[in-house]
């Protein structure tokens, strides 16, 4: 039997490629339009978050606690949110810093926080049972 959770996934993948087949069908992003790259990060922000964002709003913890599905999503958040300063902003600066560097530096300490953050709770968790 499917699990709530594979169950939600595939759904949260199959609203992704219909927003891709609904944005071909509207005729966005061809061109010199700048819809590609929102699209993209909307489409990869649905297929690896979606599911997760959906179980947490509903507070369904399935395979994966709740807590750690928020933590997931932020750091999704974080990463896309970056990806975009990188793709738009990439070539200005603050300061003597460019955006660039300052994205993949958020980058980098997003996934360091997050895998720090998902390996203390999960030994919290462990040692707690």
């Amino acid at each position: 039997m499917v699990s709530r959770d594979t169950a939600v996934h595939i759904c949260a993948v199959v609203a992704a490629f219909l927003l891709l087949v609904v944005i071909e069908y509207a005729g966005a992003g061809s061109g010199a339009d700048p819809a590609p790259f929102p699209v993209f990060l909307l489409f990869y922000g649905l297929v690896l978050g979606g599911a997760h964002l959906y179980l947490a709003i509903r507070g369904e913890s399935g395979l994966v606690p709740v807590e750690a599905r928020w933590r997931y999503v932020a750091m999704l958040a974080v990463l896309l949110g970056a990806g975009a300063v990188i793709f738009y902003g990439g070539d200005r600066t603050v300061g003597t810093v460019r955006l660039e560097q300052l994205g993949f530096a958020i980058v980098v300490v997003t996934i360091v926080a997050y895998f720090l953050t998902e390996s203390i709770a999960g030994y919290r968790e462990s040692r707690s049972g």
